[in-house]
């Protein structure tokens, strides 16, 4: 019996606070190709899908989960945010 691979949560349904939890606009790499995906503000459960400068999509929240599993198939894959680097001062003792 083959084992079922459980599909990774989409980014727009996972809740402010888990471990997985990442700010929009996500973006899907792969190569020198990139997909943003945001919320519609305007049109509460729509998706907004955009790839490169293409014309930007409208995509329901089914839609769009189905079409973001078949991305992550295709070999996409989701960007982490950079961290930010933290200036901190080195501090020396040039007491003799």
């Amino acid at each position: 019996m083959p084992l079922k691979k459980k599909p990774a949560p989409v980014p727009w349904e996972v809740k402010e606070g888990d471990d997985k939890y990442l700010e929009e606009p996500w973006i899907l790499k792969k190569g020198k190709e990139f997909i943003t995906i945001e919320t519609d503000n305007n049109n509460r459960g729509n998706i907004f899908l955009q790839k490169d400068d293409e014309k930007r999509l409208s995509l329901s929240a089914l839609q769009a989960k189905l079409t973001y599993h078949q991305l992550l198939e295709f070999g996409y894959k989701l960007q982490k945010p950079k961290r930010k680097k933290s200036k901190t001062k080195a501090i020396s003792d040039n007491s003799t």
